[in-house]
């Protein structure tokens, strides 16, 4: 039995999760179950819906367990956790969380093996595996901080770094896979070379797109004669319909839920055929594997594109994203716009650098360099290589 310790809720959203259930189910796949552990019901609530189709196959292989303790206290929920680990027999415990102390893991590692996904490198933690899947992961100093550190079995500190062990999920790595609906999304015409010919675009934003990048880019596409007019192209649930072609740009727009400006995109895309919006898109792969070019934000979904070889031009929305904003704008596939956070002050500018920046792609010809450019970045299997590893602590 493996085990993994993450919580999704209002506040932290729902990418530990999901990233957990991601690696959860390649160890079920390889025919071992997986106990979740979670604070509270809120977290309980969001791993049986995003577990649900997950699993859909296999429900058996994977249980959660609610430990009644707050999801920022991590310590204090340490006497809960060491009952259910041992009620559990769980030899290897995966923690993901940001409230992580270095107190935490010497306790815990005297339970059971133990491996955390460390984004941030906070600390230098006491664990059997140490798990940073960024592209600038070398610039963190991380083989020589962990040079003396061992985990529960007294082994040195196991580092699984890079792009490589980024856990994607299936749909990346898996053309036709179990969450794959790709030729829902089909259009004649895609991944052309020329922008005289049909172009795609895919524009992201997040699910809560606090800053209105997607209307804002979409109203400074119109003011750059980069969107066509006529009839509505609202695709909602997402991929109900293929999309026609066009012999202009099409806008594929992901609007989240908890998105301010849907309304307004709407009233945007049923005045313009050009704009097309999705919601609750089960196989983002698809879409982007249909699509030429790229306009999101500088988080996860850099390394999505970067497995399916898709260009980007992106921009920054947080101050823990200068990192990436470094590393991917140096590939020679993604383009680096600008900063809209609240210091860096005005969103309108950057979306017009963001039509700069889409037509000089597309009128230079870019496309191709861009794409191979990514071509050899990762492979998406990630998931597989971390599941493995876990498996082989687990063995051993």
């Amino acid at each position: 039995m493996i085990g993994i310790r993450c919580d999704a809720n209002s506040i932290i959203a729902s990418g530990h999760m999901m990233r957990c259930l991601t690696v959860a189910k390649e160890i079920v796949r390889q025919g071992h179950s997986v106990a979740f552990f979670v604070a509270d019901e809120e977290s309980e609530g969001a791993f049986r819906s995003m577990a649900a189709d997950s699993f859909k196959d296999s429900p058996e292989a994977v249980s959660v367990t609610v430990l009644g303790t707050h999801w920022q206290d991590m310590e204090g929920e340490l006497p809960a956790l060491g009952k259910e680990l041992s009620a559990a027999h769980i030899d290897i415990l995966l923690v993901d969380s940001y409230g992580v102390t270095v107190t935490y893991f010497e306790k815990l590692k005297e339970l059971c093996r133990v491996a955390y996904f460390d984004d941030l490198e906070a600390d230098i933690y006491p664990v059997d595996i140490l798990i940073n899947y960024s592209g600038f992961y070398e610039k963190l100093g991380y083989e020589e901080d962990y040079k003396a550190v061992t985990g529960h079995d007294g082994e040195p500190t196991r580092l699984l770094m890079g792009l490589n062990y980024a856990p994607l999920r299936e749909q990346f790595y898996r053309a036709g896979g179990a969450d794959s609906n790709t030729a829902t999304y089909k259009s004649e015409g895609s991944q052309t070379d020329s922008w005289k010919d049909h172009i795609s675009i895919l524009l992201a934003s997040g699910g809560a797109d606090a800053f209105g990048m997607l209307l804002g880019t979409l109203e400074a596409a119109k003011e750059n004669d980069l969107v066509r007019d006529g009839n509505s192209g609202i695709c909602e649930p997402a991929g109900t319909e293929p999309v026609s072609c066009s012999s202009a740009i099409d806008w594929h727009v992901v609007v989240g839920a908890l998105c301010k400006d849907a309304e307004k995109i709407d009233d945007f895309a049923k005045a313009n055929p050009g704009i097309h919006i999705h919601r609750s898109v089960s196989d983002m792969a698809g879409l982007m594997r249909v699509c030429d070019l790229a306009v999101c934000a500088a988080g996860t979904m850099l390394t999505e594109c970067a497995a399916v070889g898709l260009p980007v031009i992106f921009y920054q929305v947080a101050d823990n994203q200068k990192y990436n904003v470094e590393f991917f704008g140096n590939t020679g596939g993604m383009l680096f716009a600008g900063d809209v956070t609240e210091a860096a002050g005005d969103s309108s500018k950057l979306t017009k650098d963001i039509c700069r920046l889409v037509k000089d792609v597309l009128s230079g010809g870019r496309l191709p360099g861009m794409r191979s450019a990514l071509s050899n970045l990762t492979d998406g299997r990630g998931a597989i290589r971390i599941a493995k590893a876990l498996l082989k602590k687990y063995g051993s």
